[in-house]
């Protein structure tokens, strides 16, 4: 009985709890319309990022920015096989892609154990890794730059 009691008491709390929802009125719907066409005209933000592998022979770079309605960015990669850069932009009329080049570079990826791959990025700043050959649970090292 008590665990009865317990319970009914916790589901009653939790519904108590629970937030109300209603529906949004139309002076509140044209509030937050306004804020978000505020925050869309306004926003600005930028990034990017690289891995050049040496080890496993490989490269990705990415950027992007963003003015207002408008996102440019790029991104590259070079597998062994190809090497391929797109750029773009989204703005009022769409996603686009304004430049896309692929070219064939070889036949694969060439493994290097020696290698290093260096990571970077705008948000994370800069390290490095190489094959850790005295762990074989693990395969890579940190070695910080």
């Amino acid at each position: 009985m008590f665990k009865f009691v317990l319970i009914a008491s916790l589901l009653v709390a939790i519904a108590f709890a629970a937030p109300v929802s209603r529906d949004e009125t139309e002076a509140e719907r044209l509030e937050r319309e306004e804020l978000e066409a505020y925050q869309n005209k306004n926003a600005q933000y930028a990034f990017n990022s690289k891995v050049d592998d040496k080890i496993n022979d490989g490269q990705i770079t990415r950027t992007e920015e963003r003015e207002g309605g408008v996102v440019r960015g790029s991104y590259s990669y070079f597998d062994g096989f190809v090497q391929r850069t797109v750029e773009y932009i989204a703005d009022d009329q769409g996603y686009r892609v304004l430049k896309d080049e692929m070219k064939d570079v070889g036949d694969g990826p060439q493994f290097n154990p020696e290698g290093q791959a260096d990571v970077e990025g705008s948000l994370i700043g800069k390290y490095s890794i190489k094959l850790d050959k005295d762990d074989e649970d693990k395969h890579y090292k940190d070695i910080h730059a």
